[in-house]
């Protein structure tokens, strides 16, 4: 058996699979961000509890939405103050005794869906994520590839989208990342919420959330229609260029959002009418892991040629 985590900055996910990819335990648990002891404690909690239940001492897989040095395994960013700098694999594997890999959620999303998911026998994987906001993972012949920086896939920044906003009569916003016009800000869920905002002129306080526009937009309504097309247009045009760069055999999607099929075949049409490249059939596709593709790549972690998540 496999033991696989996906930790983010409100809840611990812990799932126990078997041989065959099927989970056989599951539960959440809070995710202690502040201290350090409280998280391993948690983190072997649960891990003991799964050895007495099952009587193994299963190797562990780990999914969370942060970067990690390839070099010394420290977590160079990520929600969780209570472990930012931390060689989070190395101490986990001395404090556990067994064996602990840990990488990028979005990349165990994209490693879900090319080993076992809508991206099952494709060569080469650009996985995305559409939800809070913009994340990717890029998988090549079932295995990761980069690591100099330990950041990778992460098309929702460096990018400038100020003149598609321009274009929409939107005004810029500040990024998480600190700076303005990246696709993150827009990409996401509350990026769908930031555009219906401004093109509403709604006072702060007065956003709708994703999921309404999307009814709306699904139930005709013209505004929520057009939040929705431009939406699209500001996604279609920074993924086309990914598409141009690493001509990728599938795109799944993952995410909140990736449960609008009507939505991710709009993007699709948009990215295939955009590139280079011919596609004739669908390219961007719903993730068959949307929902737990994180947890189920972190159980995938062991089958890497490198032997660690990086």
């Amino acid at each position: 058996m496999h033991y696989a985590f996906d930790i983010g900055g409100s809840k611990i996910e812990f799932g126990v699979f078997d041989g065959g990819g099927d989970i056989r335990s599951q539960i959440k648990v809070p995710t202690p961000t502040q201290d350090r002891d409280a998280f391993v404690a948690a983190i072997a909690g649960l891990i003991a509890d799964a050895d007495g239940e099952f009587g193994e001492n299963a190797d562990i897989g780990i999914s969370f939405a942060g970067g990690l040095d390839p070099k010394t395994g420290a977590v160079i960013s990520a929600n969780i103050p209570a472990i930012k700098g931390w060689p989070f694999g190395p101490e986990l594997s001395r404090i556990l005794t067994r064996d602990v890999r840990v990488a990028n959620d979005a990349d165990c999303f994209a490693l879900a869906e090319a080993r076992g998911g809508a991206a099952k026998g494709a060569r080469t994987v650009f996985a995305i994520i559409l939800g809070t906001g913009v994340g990717g993972g890029i998988v090549v012949d079932g295995q990761f590839i980069g690591g100099r920086s330990g950041i990778r896939g992460e098309w929702g920044h460096g990018n400038d989208v100020s003149g598609a906003l321009i274009r929409h009569g939107l005004a810029p916003v500040v990024c998480g990342c600190g700076r303005t016009g990246c696709l993150d800000a827009w990409g996401g869920a509350r990026g769908l919420e930031r555009i219906y905002a401004q093109i509403a002129g709604l006072s702060p306080g007065q956003e709708r959330p994703s999921y309404e526009i999307t009814d709306g937009w699904q139930a005709g309504d013209a505004l929520a229609t057009r939040a929705v097309d431009i939406f699209v247009d500001l996604i279609a045009g920074e993924l086309a260029l990914m598409v141009n760069v690493l001509d990728p055999d599938c795109v799944p999607v993952g995410g909140g959002l990736a449960s609008e099929s009507r939505l991710i075949a709009m993007i699709d049409d948009a990215v295939r009418k955009r590139v280079l490249g011919r596609y004739d059939a669908p390219l961007v596709v719903p993730g068959q892991h949307s929902r737990d593709g994180g947890l189920r790549g972190a159980a995938m972690l062991h089958l890497l040629d490198d032997g660690a998540g990086v």
